[in-house]
Parts: structure tokens; C-alpha cells; sequence
């Protein structure tokens, strides 16, 4: 996913009419447009939704979108490295907080869970619409991916070695079936349903981890 030294997610010099550094009221209100924004294009597709929509569904006006994103590509591009990045920053967290390899993947399930929790329609709309993200920018989350999924396999690795995931089995097809099963979380959860921990710890338990 998204190496943390980018900062396309915040704001360039001149973007939104200021050079300084964005305020947590100005980053609390481009999310809320973001996931604004991944609603309407999760329900209409990229081609269907408007600015004029997620304006609405925000309560604020057209130009405002401009003022904190961009045009509606520029929300498409955003909501992409919002996702990327996301996942990354938890990722580096749960990978530094233990040396414990197996403590480590609990972790990491953990982090996977609360990122996906947070951007539970970002994720969907970063998979269903990925193919209108210009191409350079699809190359970029692209790369962010596949690093994010080495590390995760390099991991899983490490816990096979350790005698705790079946050693005789391949490490990739263990780790696309975890990664697998978190992913499809963004269609089925629903927070009133679950909290997120519950889902972590049956993840946890599914692969034989304690919480």
C-alpha cells in the first residue's frame, strides 16, 4: 500500500488557496468528503456520480469540493492513496510493536481490521473503480499493493518457520487466503452488527492465534 514519505493526500502549495500546513479541522473535513465521495461512487459508479451529489450528501457547496480535494477525478485519485496510505501507516505500526513474529501477524490482523473499518467504502470503491484512475496514479497504488502483500507474506513466512501456520503448505497461498478472507470484509460488516474487535479476534482464532 502507500509508502508513508508520500503526501499526495495533503494538500500541494497553493492547493485549497493556502501553502501553510493543513489544520485537523481542514484533514477531519476532506476525509468526511472523501468517504462522501466513495459512497456516492460505490452506489452510482465514477461515471454516474456527481460532485453536485457528494456536495449534498456532505452539506457544503460544489466549490468547497475544489477548495479541499479537487475535481472529481482528483477525488477519485485521493480516495485511492487515502486507502494506500491508511493501510501502510497501521501496517508499519503493528510490524514495530512486537519482535514476536506470531504477536506480530496478530497485529497486523488488527491494524488490517480498524484500516478497513475506516475506509470500509473507500476500500470497495479503491477495487470496484480502479480502472479509472489515471495511469500512472494506478501504477503507483498498484506498486503500494503488491509491497504491502510482500511484507504480509515475508510475515507470514517468519510464523510458519515458527511452528505456528502449517510449514508443509505454500506461504503465498496462506497469505492470500488470510488476506483474502480480511479483504472481504468491506461487503458483509456492518458496525451495528460487529465491533471491530470481535472481527479481529474471530480472524485471530480462524488461523489458530490467540488474542
Amino acid at each position: 500500500m502507500a509508502s508513508n514519505s508520500r503526501q499526495s493526500a495533503v494538500p500541494r502549495p497553493g492547493q485549497g488557496g493556502t501553502e501553510r500546513p493543513p489544520s485537523d479541522d481542514w484533514n477531519r473535513k476532506r476525509r468526511e468528503i472523501l468517504d462522501a465521495a466513495a459512497e456516492v461512487f460505490f452506489r452510482r459508479g465514477f461515471t454516474g456520480g456527481t460532485t453536485k451529489e457528494i456536495a449534498a450528501k456532505v452539506g457544503i457547496s460544489q466549490p468547497s469540493i475544489y477548495h479541499y480535494v479537487g475535481s472529481k477525478e482528483d477525488l477519485m485519485v485521493e480516495i485511492a492513496r487515502q486507502v494506500a496510505r491508511d493501510f501502510t501507516i497501521t501496517l508499519n505500526a503493528a510490524l514495530g510493536a512486537h519482535d514476536d513474529p506470531v504477536a506480530k501477524l496478530g497485529a497486523v490482523i488488527d491494524s488490517f481490521v480498524a484500516s478497513l473499518v475506516l475506509n470500509q467504502r473507500t476500500f470497495a470503491v479503491y477495487w470496484k473503480e480502479y480502472y479509472s484512475l489515471p495511469p500512472a496514479v494506478a501504477q503507483e497504488v498498484s506498486a503500494d499493493q503488491r509491497a504491502y502483500v510482500q511484507r504480509f507474506e515475508s510475515l507470514v513466512g517468519d510464523v510458519q518457520r515458527a511452528g505456528y501456520l502449517p510449514a508443509d503448505q505454500p506461504t503465498r497461498i496462506i497469505s492470500e487466503g488470510i488476506l483474502g478472507m480480511m479483504s472481504w470484509m468491506h461487503w458483509w460488516y456492518r458496525p451495528g452488527e460487529f465491533d471491530q474487535q470481535q472481527v479481529a479476534t474471530a480472524f485471530r482464532a480462524l488461523i489458530g492465534l490467540r488474542s
